[in-house]
C-alpha cells in the first residue's frame, strides 16, 4: 500500500487593499505532526502485520498565494488564500497512494483540507481519505460532509494503524475506537487507547527531506548565534490544567518520557544535524504539578525534568519555549526554584553558538484580572519578580508574552487595565535588562477553538457561521460579540495594544502581520 500524508496549503488571508496577512504565515515552521504520525504507523504496522510506504507531501512550500473564498470582516472586504503550492502540482503522487491522510489542528484551515480532500477523490476517485488532528477530533461531521471517507479521532498513531491495517483487509472499520464515518460518530473521544510516551519512536524525518528549509522557529528570529537545523519537539502530552480556551485537554490525560527514552530521541537528533530545539509540548512544568495538600502529583517528576533539561545542553542542543511554559512553577513555597531555573533556563553563548535556553514564551493569558479562568497564574508582582529572575539571573532577555482580550466580562475598562499591565512590565523589566531586554508582546483575541470548553460554553455569541468561514476561528481575529465589544471593536482593541505595547521594527519583525493603518490601529 502507499499512504501519503498531506500539510494542506498554509492559510492566509488580507484585507483587500492591504499589503500584510491578517495571521502570521509559518508555512517553514519545522514539521512535527506527521513525521511522528508516520513513526507510529512504521512501529505499529511490525505488530499489526501489515507493509506500507509513506509519504509525506508538504504543500505548505512553493510561496504561491492562491485565492479561493471572500469574507466580509467589519468594513473590510477578507480575502483567503491558499499559500504554498497549487494542488494541481500534486496530481501524480495523488494517483500514486491508496490512503491520504490530512492533519488540520487549526480551524482556520479547515476548508483548505476539505477542498483537498475533494480534489483527490477527484483525481482518484477510489482514493479513501482519511482526516485527523484537533479540529476533525472536534468536528468531525465537517470533514466526512466534504470528502474525507473517516476522521481519526484523539491520538493517531495506533488508531491510523489500525484504520491501514483494515483497510488493508478489506475495508471493515467499525470496530475501531475512535474513529468516525458518515454513518457512525462516536459521542466522545475514548482515551484508553493513549499512547505510552516512552514507547513513541523518533520522529521519521527521513520522510521531511532537506530539514534546512524549515528556518522559522515560530516566534520571529532568534539571537545571533542560534543555529540550524530546527525541530519542534515534545516529550510530554497533555497539562495539568484544563484551561477553557485551550484543547490541551482533549489530548487527554497528562503523560511524559523517561530521561532514557528522551536521550534516544536526542542521538536521533545529532545524526541529523539538529541543534535548536523549538517546544511545542503544552506544559513541560506539569512534572512537577501539586495538589491542593502541596504534595507532588509525580513522585519523580522534579528530578527526571532536571535531569532531561541538563541532558538537553550536555548534547549541545539550544531551545526556546515557543509555546510558553508555566513560569510560575519557578517559586515553591514562596522560594524561586533556582536549581530548577539553571536547569531550564541556563545557557552559554560562545564561539560555537548558543546553548541552552534562548527564548521564553510567557503566558500572561488574562494577566490574572479574572482569575477563575486561570487558576494557574499568580498575582501581578509575584509575577513580575519571577519575571525579573528570568532576566538578570538567566539572561532571558528574549522574553515573548502572550495575552488574550475578548472575555464577555471584559469592558473597556479592564482591557485597559491589561495594557497598563504590560506597560509597567515592560518599564520595569526594561529598566533592569537594559539593552539585553527585548520584549515582545502578542496581543491574542479570544478564539473559541473547537475542542476547548470555551467553544462548548460562548459559541451563541459567535458572529460568523464557523461551518460558512472557519477561518475566522484564529487568535489573531475576532469573532464574537461581547456584551461590551462587537468582534471588530475587539479586533480594534487588539490592534491599539500591539502597536501600544510593540513598536512597530519589532512587530513586523517578528510577526510581518496587519497591525493597522496607522499607529493608533484603526
Amino acid at each position: 500500500m502507499k499512504v501519503n500524508l498531506y500539510y494542506a496549503p498554509f492559510p492566509s488571508q488580507v484585507f483587500r487593499g492591504c499589503d500584510e496577512p491578517i495571521n502570521t504565515e509559518r508555512p517553514l515552521n519545522p514539521k512535527s505532526a506527521l513525521p511522528t504520525l508516520a513513526s507510529g504507523l512504521r512501529m505499529f504496522s511490525d505488530t499489526m502485520g501489515f507493509d506500507c510506504d509513506i509519504e509525506i507531501v508538504d504543500m505548505q512550500l512553493g510561496g504561491q498565494r492562491i485565492h479561493y473564498k471572500t469574507i466580509p470582516y467589519g468594513p473590510h472586504q477578507m480575502d483567503c488564500f491558499r499559500y504554498g503550492s497549487p494542488f494541481e502540482d500534486y496530481i501524480e503522487k495523488i494517483r500514486e497512494a491508496d490512503i491520504h491522510g490530512l492533519t488540520c489542528n487549526f480551524t482556520n484551515s479547515a476548508q483548505i483540507t476539505a477542498d483537498l480532500a475533494r480534489f483527490i477523490k477527484s483525481v482518484n476517485p477510489k482514493a479513501f481519505v482519511v482526516a485527523g488532528g484537533v479540529d476533525p477530533t472536534a468536528r468531525p461531521y465537517y470533514y466526512l460532509e466534504r470528502g474525507v471517507d473517516l476522521v481519526v479521532q484523539g491520538e493517531g498513531e495506533w488508531v491510523f494503524s489500525k484504520v491501514v491495517q483494515a483497510y488493508a483487509n478489506g475495508g471493515d472499520y467499525s470496530a475501531i475506537p475512535n474513529t468516525a464515518t458518515r454513518d457512525r460518530i462516536a459521542p466522545k473521544v475514548d482515551m484508553s487507547h493513549l499512547l505510552d510516551m516512552n514507547n513513541l519512536p523518533p520522529m521519521a524525518l527521513d520522510l521531511v527531506g532537506d530539514l534546512s528549509l524549515y528556518t522559522d522557529t515560530a516566534e520571529g528570529p532568534p539571537p545571533e548565534g542560534v543555529g540550524s537545523n530546527f525541530i519542534c519537539w515534545e516529550t510530554s502530552r497533555g497539562c495539568a490544567w484544563r484551561c477553557s480556551f485551550c484543547t490541551a485537554p482533549s489530548r487527554g490525560k497528562y503523560r511524559y518520557m523517561s530521561p532514557g527514552a528522551v536521550e534516544q530521541h536526542l542521538k536521533y537528533f545529532r545524526e541529523l544535524g539538529i541543534r535548536t530545539i523549538v517546544w511545542q509540548e503544552d506544559n513541560p512544568l506539569s512534572r512537577i504539578q501539586q495538589n491542593g495538600t502541596g504534595r507532588f502529583l509525580y513522585d519523580s517528576g522534579r528530578e527526571e525534568l532536571l535531569e532531561v533539561f541538563r541532558m538537553i545542553r550536555d548534547y549541545g542542543f539550544a531551545w526556546e519555549f515557543a509555546n510558553g511554559i508555566e513560569f510560575g512553577k519557578f517559586s515553591q513555597n514562596g522560594r524561586f526554584d533556582h536549581e530548577l531555573a539553571e536547569a531550564l533556563l541556563g545557557n552559554d553563548k560562545s564561539a560555537d553558538g548558543w546553548t541552552g535556553c534562548y527564548r521564553v514564551q510567557i503566558p500572561l493569558d488574562n494577566m490574572n484580572i479574572a482569575k477563575s479562568r486561570f487558576p494557574k497564574l499568580l498575582g501581578f508582582d509575584e509575577q513580575v519578580d519571577i519575571l525579573a529572575t528570568m532576566l538578570t539571573d538567566y539572561g532571558i532577555g528574549h522574553q515573548t508574552y502572550d495575552l488574550f482580550i475578548g472575555y464577555p466580562e471584559q469592558d473597556a475598562a479592564a482591557v485597559d487595565l491589561f495594557n497598563e499591565y504590560c506597560l509597567r512590565i515592560k518599564d520595569e523589566l526594561g529598566t533592569l535588562g537594559g539593552s539585553a531586554y527585548q520584549p515582545y508582546f502578542n496581543v491574542f483575541n479570544l478564539s473559541l477553538l473547537p475542542g476547548a470548553r470555551d467553544y462548548t460554553t460562548l459559541r451563541k455569541l459567535l458572529a460568523f457561521d464557523v461551518d460558512e468561514n472557519p477561518e475566522v476561528i484564529g487568535i489573531f481575529l475576532s469573532a464574537i460579540n461581547t456584551p461590551h465589544f462587537s468582534y471588530w471593536d475587539v479586533y480594534r482593541k487588539r490592534l491599539e495594544m500591539t502597536n501600544s505595547l510593540n513598536d512597530r521594527e519589532m512587530h513586523r519583525l517578528y510577526d510581518g502581520i496587519y497591525a493597522g493603518s496607522n499607529a493608533a490601529g484603526v
